[in-house]
């Protein structure tokens, strides 16, 4: 038996016996309205989560516009950290990202006028409670945050992707043309992104070198996320790069910067999987897909599952019935916290079928920096269905 394999198995017991004590997750957003609620984020430990909502779970939406709240999970307290008066009508925040420790914010306030949004990017300390204005109000904007809350990349759809020193307060110049979606690494040294008719591109920004990942015509809305440590992407596409995804199928793939190895996650049958986010080492992904992955999807619904790429096993996280979607999952920095929206009525606390913003709590791993072999990977995936597949029901 192999060094790698060894030291897997451990890891693969406790895997075993977690899925038969496995907690329901935690519904975060519930305050019985018709409101729904988006774009969750964690922190690294996966201690603080952000998300933007237009629910009134503090009292300070009244007027229900998209606003940003902080939930803190060890003192269960949730802070509604952004207020824009007037009503849906006039504006609202949205889309944030969080830094490492969870302390900084950066979201999109937004302002409709003549039937236009102008938007301008924020941040907000929730050490010392203040606010910073980084753009004037203009076009489409979206940012990403460094893990250890320095940089900010802002990106101004008619300006272009610029880098925010929130030390010196000041930007940098443009560093590319406005892409469609964008990630950057935790210590702020690589951005991932996609672009019109670009596929998924790789920046550099030390060396100021790209590096294409997928190529043109690899499909639209890949949506590529860059671990924390800045050395594996994972984007989801129709292409048919290594002759696994005939049928076209939106498939999660990631790639290993270092090797500029491709790795199919998934093979969907027509069933499509998206929406992928990782952990810190980039060895577990959270997505969304309508695949039958582990046995308990057989109606296809959107579920949220967690591929680990050290067992080679999927983890099933929700389970749901009827026209019930689970999507936007995200993972903390050590791959044990995962958060996502869903519309599932998980106990009765949801029965207009709006999404929800819930986290639930993986089993820990043996901390190794061996991924198996290829001979060693085979051997784990034979000895996965032995453990069974971890189910959730939320009807």
């Amino acid at each position: 038996m192999s060094r790698n394999l060894t030291s897997l198995l451990p890891a693969l017991a406790l895997f075993g016996a977690a899925a038969g004590v496995h907690a329901a997750p935690l519904q975060i957003t519930n305050d019985g309205s018709y409101y729904q609620s988006y774009g969750p984020v964690l922190s690294a430990d996966g201690n603080r989560l952000a998300y933007y909502s237009a629910t009134n779970p503090t009292g300070g939406n009244s007027d229900r516009n998209m606003e940003v709240f902080v939930y803190d999970r060890p003192s269960a307290q949730l802070r509604q950290i952004t207020d824009m008066p007037g009503g849906s009508l006039a504006g609202g925040n949205q889309t944030p990202s969080l830094s490492g420790d969870g302390s900084r914010v950066a979201f999109q306030r937004y302002v409709i006028s003549g039937n236009y949004a102008y938007f301008q990017t924020q941040t907000y300390d929730l050490n010392t409670n203040t606010l910073a204005t980084l753009t004037p109000l203009g076009y489409s904007e979206s940012s990403a945050i460094s893990r250890d809350g320095k940089t900010i990349a802002v990106s101004i759809g008619n300006v272009g992707l610029k880098l925010y020193d929130t030390t010196t307060q000041t930007f940098s110049g443009v560093v590319m043309p406005a892409p469609l979606s964008f990630r950057m690494s935790g210590d702020g040294k690589r951005i991932v992104y996609e672009a019109f008719a670009q596929g998924v591109v790789l920046y550099d920004l030390a060396t100021g070198t790209s590096k294409t990942i997928s190529p043109p015509g690899s499909g639209y809305n890949q949506y590529p996320e860059i671990s924390a440590d800045g050395n594996s992407i994972v984007f989801n596409a129709r292409y048919n790069p290594l002759g696994q995804n005939a049928d076209g199928s939106s498939e999660v793939f990631r790639y290993d910067i270092a090797s500029g190895q491709l790795l199919q996650i998934t093979h969907g049958n027509g069933r499509d999987s998206m929406d992928a986010s990782l952990s810190r080492d980039g060895t577990r992904i959270v997505f969304s897909s309508a695949d039958d992955l582990t046995g308990h999807n057989a109606d296809g619904n959107y579920e949220l599952f967690v591929y680990d790429l050290i067992a080679g096993s999927f983890q099933q996280m929700t389970d749901t019935l009827g026209l019930t979607y689970s999507a936007a999952g995200t993972i903390s920095d050590d791959g044990n916290t995962i958060a996502y929206m869903s519309t599932m009525n998980l106990d009765g606390r949801n029965p207009y079928g709006n999404y929800q913003i819930f986290m639930d709590t993986l089993a820990p791993r043996v901390t190794t920096t061996d991924l198996p072999e290829p001979g060693t990977l085979a051997l784990t995936v034979l000895a996965l269905p032995l453990l069974g597949a971890v189910r959730r029901r939320g009807r």
